[in-house]
């Protein structure tokens, strides 16, 4: 019996280790995405890691074009230290006559209240070379402390 409980009390040291050693520690990044000249609202920024232990980052811009980015697994805010080539994307629907297609966002689900919307073609607002990781020119190197990028896309 005392064998039992040392066993079970040391898998509970244990598993209460293991759950807390997980942590990942990353670095504060923070950025604004422009695009000639002017900020990108609802921009996707993705950090995709140039080493095989990295893992990416990503966020998304606000009205005047900043973001901070977020690793998955990561209890903050942040990216993990190292090299990175940068995506961004700005997808959106395009109408019949070329335009934006501005969508309500409701405060959740409602499946009393569903709305048969028509679907619009897909597009990408951004030049298509910065969404894609062969052909992107930006880069980033996040070092440990805070980090702040600024994208400025061209044509």
């Amino acid at each position: 019996m005392k064998n039992l409980c040392y066993t079970m009390s040391l898998l509970f040291m244990l598993f209460v280790a293991g759950c807390n050693s997980g942590g990942i520690s990353v670095s504060t990044v923070t950025g604004e995405v422009i695009y000639n000249g002017k900020p990108v609202e609802n921009a996707l920024i993705s950090f995709v890691p140039q080493s095989p232990n990295g893992r990416g980052a990503s966020g998304q811009s606000e009205s005047n074009g900043t973001f901070i980015l977020l690793t998955q697994g990561a209890t903050k805010n942040g990216v993990i230290p190292g090299s990175y080539k940068i995506l961004v994307s700005k997808i959106t629907e395009i109408d019949e006559s070329g335009n934006e297609v501005k969508r309500q966002v409701t405060g959740g689900f409602d499946p009393n209240n569903m709305q048969e919307q028509k679907m619009y073609p897909q597009k990408n607002l951004l030049p298509e070379k910065y969404a894609k990781e062969e052909t992107t020119d930006l880069t980033a190197t996040v070092e440990k402390k805070k980090n702040h990028f600024k994208l400025e896309l061209k044509d």
